[in-house]
């Protein structure tokens, strides 16, 4: 018989096929899929930018539960699923079977103990995580009693109880999970989502762009640059474009901005400072919203440090040229070191308690809605130079980058002194 294997044959990609698999194979598997029709892994039309079923592969893959087993019925065509590092094969049950109980059901052996899901479902990381530490069978549920087709399961709870093992099985409310988000700064509510009709996809969009936008925001991210970030992200998601790509593509307009401010173009260099603001929320939104991460995304805020202080290092240098005044310049300097001992505060508190600065209080939150910082400053500067006020704005911009420095450091300080520190997790 055929054996899973790891990734696919060239052939098999070729022809956009898994590995079937053998029987052997299923019951060593560490998750079952159900693929309840072809729409399950096509991508188009579904929200997103990715296939359910390879959203549930790639996210089995990052909870370590790499050989995954697809049930799908006779007469469907093969899957097409190609996701790194995951073991994939298939096994055949009954046309008739339409729900992810009745597959389990139809499949003779099984593991001890597994994930089992639908592939007609997006599925919040956290709910598999909560019921990968459950020991009972699982169902998830969002209303409270009917069941998901996402669970925790006990091969011997469906040999007793068939495809009446949903009925039987413990709950796992979706509504009573954590919904912290380290990586958001604050609350998303976990979910568990349908996309076959209009409206469920309308509302699978709206969640999945609600859970990769950051809660902790200035004023210019939470109100000028979602509705660009979210209409660049929507139509980005289907393409082949990667996060990656975003990212160098906004290093490149950047490295533009600053040599437009040096050579005095000081209003088209604001605009695309702009469109670098946008930019640089489409790369992370659409990472988060396509489960893509590299080493490139996550040294981004070094270049970013790199290209702001570059701006801030060009405006000083021309305003002080065409001004006729040198201290504009050191001007500049001083940005660039606020912006260095802002991230060395948010470094301290971040090390000291485990979050960010800015989700410590209520005071911390509405601060960083106005402290000073690359989006605040290219409003400040927007304002100057489309009135004709350049040099007053760019000293504007210096001036609130030294108090937000200062009360960082006091809250920083009241922070060390208050509150004791948090242990590192093992």
């Amino acid at each position: 018989m055929a054996r899973i294997v790891e990734g696919r044959t060239e052939a098999a990609r070729r022809d956009h096929i898994t590995e079937p698999a053998a029987l052997a194979d299923v019951a060593t598997a560490e998750a079952l899929i159900f693929v309840p029709s072809p729409a399950a892994w096509r991508r188009a039309g579904t929200p997103g930018g990715l296939s359910l079923l390879e959203r549930q592969v790639k996210q089995l893959v990052e909870l370590g539960r790499a050989r995954i087993v697809l049930l799908v019925p006779e007469g469907d065509p093969e899957p097409a699923v190609d996701v790194a590092r995951a073991r994939i094969g298939v096994h055949r049950v009954p046309a008739a079977v339409r729900d992810l109980a009745e597959a389990l059901a139809a499949t003779p052996q099984r593991p001890e103990a597994f994930l089992a899901l639908g592939a007609d479902r997006l599925v919040d990381m956290r709910v598999l995580r909560v019921l990968l530490d459950r020991e009972a069978t699982t169902f998830a549920t969002v209303d409270g009693e009917r069941p998901e087709p996402v669970a925790w399961v006990r091969g011997a709870d469906v040999a007793r109880h068939g495809a009446a093992v949903a009925a039987d099985a413990d709950r796992c409310e979706v509504g009573e999970i954590d919904a912290y988000r380290a990586e958001l700064r604050g609350d998303a509510a976990p979910y568990v989502v349908g996309v076959e009709t209009a409206g469920e996809r309308r509302e699978a969009w709206r969640v999945l762009l609600d859970h990769v936008q950051k809660r902790v925001l200035d004023l210019p991210g939470r109100y000028f640059d979602p509705p660009f970030e979210d209409f660049l992200v929507r139509r980005l998601a289907p393409t082949d474009v990667t996060p990656n790509q975003i990212t160098v593509l906004t290093f490149v307009v950047a490295c533009a901005v600053a040599a437009l401010f040096y050579g005095g173009w000081l209003r088209v260099g604001i605009v695309l400072a702009l469109v670098v603001e946008v930019l640089d929320g489409v790369d992370g939104k659409l990472a988060r919203l396509k489960l893509q991460t590299s080493k490139l995304g996550e040294l981004e805020h070094a270049g970013d440090f790199f290209y702001e202080n570059a701006w801030y290092l060009t405006l000083g240098s021309y305003l002080s040229r065409a001004a006729g005044l040198p201290g504009l310049w050191y001007a500049g300097w001083t940005l660039v070191v606020c912006d260095l001992c802002d991230n060395l505060l948010y470094l301290t508190a971040q090390r000291w308690t485990g979050r960010m600065l800015d989700e410590l209080s209520p005071f911390d939150r509405r601060f960083r809605a106005v402290a000073g910082r690359r989006n605040i400053y290219a409003m400040i500067l927007v304002v100057g130079f489309f009135t004709g006020h350049a040099v007053q704005a760019f000293v504007c911009a210096v001036a609130w980058a030294v108090v937000t420095v200062g009360v960082h450091a006091v809250r920083v300080a009241h922070v060390i002194a208050t509150r004791p520190r948090e242990r590192a997790a093992a």
